[in-house]
């Protein structure tokens, strides 16, 4: 995974209107918390964060270049919340959690599908029911992606969650969970329906009006 870094300033804890001035000024405010870490409200250049943010994602670790009160220091930190304005793209704060590279995370990662199945060419379908995964792992090892190799697959044929493999990292998903299979494809419908009895209010007329005119006779 490319290293990501991103330069923070701490800042003094305002309201809502110091919020509004920061951002017309081209700063996002934030906050840093983690364990054992005193929450820090933090000053975030909007320049920089829209240069990096296609590049983050919640499982990807960010080298933070922190100053305060005159000294520097480098955190490691994962993006926890951002918020963005309702009629815009407009980021109005983000939340920072700051981890140890030496305690596992827990985090979600995005599954890739690797391979075209054999039940495919057969006319089957593929059918993925787990499009992200929890797992647990140190930080620096968290996979950008996990990639699920499905060209072995047959018709009827899935992959599980106990079938992939990580060193060093811990699948959080039930070992029996489908993450991926092929189907069969759907019958065709058929080319003629079996053909129902008559039952149109139309069709009942002949009927009635016979019934009315042997009514018509008895009584002449």
């Amino acid at each position: 995974m490319e290293e990501i870094r991103l330069k923070a300033e701490g800042r003094v804890q305002g309201g809502k209107n110091v919020a509004r001035r920061l951002r017309k000024e081209g700063i996002i405010p934030a906050i840093l918390y983690g364990k054992d870490v005193e929450p820090l409200p933090l000053r975030i250049s909007a320049k920089e964060w829209k240069a990096i943010q296609r590049h983050v994602k919640s499982n990807t670790i960010i080298k933070m270049d922190l100053k305060r009160n005159g000294d520097a220091e480098e955190r490691p930190v994962m993006l926890k919340d951002l918020q963005k304005a309702v009629l815009s793209d407009a980021v109005l704060h983000i939340d920072f959690l700051q981890v140890s590279m030496e305690r596992a995370v827990q985090v979600e990662v995005p599954i890739h599908l690797v391979g075209a199945p054999v039940g495919v060419a057969k006319g089957g379908v593929i059918e993925q029911h787990l499009r992200t995964i929890m797992v647990e792992s140190l930080p620096g090892q968290i996979p950008e992606k996990i990639d699920v190799d499905i060209s072995a697959l047959d018709i009827g044929d899935s992959v599980h969650v106990n079938e992939i493999s990580l060193p060093g990292i811990k699948l959080l998903a039930p070992p029996d969970v489908a993450v991926v299979g092929v189907t069969p494809p759907q019958a065709e419908e058929k080319a003629a329906e079996v053909a129902a009895p008559v039952t149109e209010e139309g069709a009942a007329a002949p009927a009635e009006e016979k019934e009315e005119e042997k009514k018509e006779k008895e009584k002449a």
